[in-house]
Formats: structure tokens, sequence, C-alpha cells
């Protein structure tokens, strides 16, 4: 017989036979270590061993494998090809968030020290744009060496630093979608009035009075609105997004991530929101101060699990 597991990280399921009942392995989906309870022990002891052992196993529908090792034994739940592309996509889903928080953690460390989070971009004496803010977080990325072979004073593709952005691209700067794909990023803030980082100058985790947990900070820009180089100075504009996602002009948010957009917030972190999510929601998650009435536990549902 087979029962409903649900992974209590990323909240995939499947039918698991009661055969496997109490052991541990891990999610194919997200890869943390589960263990599955005993929700057979009772129809176990009804059932003789020789009809378990003709149970074969069911293939999964929602996207979960289980591996099991137990005394000496893998058993390994099989999965047919729709499930192995669900779990691929929700494997880049938490890979993209995982990325997003990073970035946000050294966003929220440098305005610690500075009192702001980073200009989406510097700027020479005649107002010529040089280098993202991606340069700007690498020391709170552990990329302090780069940093300092980076030249400030020159723009992100000249001289030098043409050569660094080919052959030192951070790797948490690189959508898991786009694996060898050149150097741009998908990864940006958005920018503009109402924003964190209106045209006035960028604002602090403070300045989100509507709350952190109901704020973005950093996104996934649209495929087509893709970096040359994650060294470009280049985000999105909130006039651009409309509160869509995945919307039919193919810019703003989405299309990196399949069905969606991975975003994180201000307190660092990570979700997946769908692309049916309403405008108005997108809209209002993007202002940092709206007022806009929207509930404590608006994201939980999308929190950290590319579900």
């Amino acid at each position: 017989m087979t029962f409903l597991f649900t992974c209590p990280h990323c909240q995939s399921q499947t039918e698991v036979e009661d055969q496997y009942s109490g052991r541990t392995g891990d999610c194919a989906v997200c890869g943390r270590e589960i263990t599955l309870p005993d929700f057979a022990f009772s129809r176990r002891k009804a059932v003789p061993n020789a009809a378990r052992k003709k149970s074969v196993v069911r293939y999964v529908a929602a996207g979960l494998a289980l591996l099991v090792i137990g005394a000496g034994l893998v058993a390994a739940i099989q999965i047919g090809g729709q499930t192995a592309s669900k779990i691929r996509v929700g494997r880049q889903r938490l890979s993209s968030i995982k990325n997003l928080e990073k970035i946000a953690s050294a966003l929220n460390a440098y305005a610690s020290d500075h009192g702001a989070y980073p200009a989406p971009y510097t700027t020479d004496r005649s107002g010529r744009r040089l280098h993202s803010w991606r340069v700007a977080i690498l020391p709170y990325l552990g990329e302090e060496g780069l940093y300092n072979r980076i030249d400030k004073d020159v723009a992100w593709n000249e001289g030098d630093n043409e050569q660094l952005m080919w052959s030192e691209m951070p790797a948490v700067f690189r959508h898991p979608e786009l694996q060898g794909w050149g150097v741009g990023t998908v990864y940006q803030l958005v920018t503009g009035t109402g924003t964190l980082f209106p045209a006035t100058g960028p604002l602090g985790p403070a300045s989100a009075t509507d709350g952190a947990t109901k704020t973005i900070l950093v996104v996934e820009g649209a495929m087509d609105g893709m970096t040359d180089s994650w060294m470009e100075p280049y985000d999105v504009d909130i006039q651009q997004i409309g509160g869509a996602i995945n919307g039919p002009s193919g810019k703003g948010l989405g299309g990196a991530t399949e069905g969606g957009v991975c975003v994180a917030t201000v307190d660092g972190r990570g979700y997946f929101l769908p692309d049916t999510t309403p405008p108005l929601t997108v809209q209002a998650l993007l202002t940092p101060r709206g007022g806009e009435p929207l509930s404590d536990d608006v994201l939980d549902e999308w929190a950290s699990s590319g579900q």
C-alpha cells in the first residue's frame, strides 16, 4: 500500500510504499534530509511479506524521489520523465533563491556599514555610468581580491576590467538556468520612484516601513533584460513591471525561472512568486513605504521553497 508523504522542507508530495516507512534519505527536490514516518506500521503487520514483495513503486506525480539507505541496501523510488522535469525546476528555483539570499545578505551588510544600500551604479565626473552595485558588494561576498583588482575609475567594460568580467564572474551572480552561458546576470534591483532605489539616492533597511518581510530587495529580472555582464550598471525600472510577472512585454520580472520569479526581501529571505501573483500585490511588495494593506504572512506560502 502507498501513503502520501509531504516533504517538511519544500512541501513536495509523493506516494510512498509502506516498505520505506521510517527510513531516512534526501529529498530530490530541495536536497534536505528527510525521515519518513512510520505511517504504515499497523498496515505492514496485516499484509503478508510475500504480498509486500510484489508491490511496485509507483511513479510520483509531484516531483519527489527518495534515496533510501539502510543496512547496506540502497533503494531508489523511480521517477518518470515528467517528474524529472518537475524536480529540475524545483532545484533550479531553490538554487536561485539561495543566490538571492546571499546577495540580499551582502546588500544588508553594506547598508550596515554605510547607512544605506549601494547606489545602483557609480558614475564619473561627466555622469557616465561606470559600475554596478554588484561590484560594490563584492567584499561582502568574500570577493575582496576581485574587488581590489577592478579599476573603479574606468567603466566596467574598459581596460583590464573587460578581462576580469569574463574570467572572474562570482558564481552567486550566475542563474542556475544559465550555467556556462556568458557572463550576464538576471539578478537585479528594482529602481525608480517609490522603491528602495529612487533617483534621489538609495534608502536603507530602516526605510522599509511597510515591513522588512513585505518589501522586495533584489529580484530576477526578465531574460530579455539580462545584462551583458555582471559588472554592467543595469537594473529593472519599476515602470517596466506594471505589477506583472512574465508580462507580455518580456521586460520587468520573470522568465529566468519557469512559472514565476524568485526574489529576496529586505529581511534576507528568498521566495518564489508564481506568475499568477496579483499585480497589486507585486507592486505593493516593491514599495518600501507605500502603506499597502498586505497581510503579515503574504509571502509565507512561497518562502524559500521553490514551490
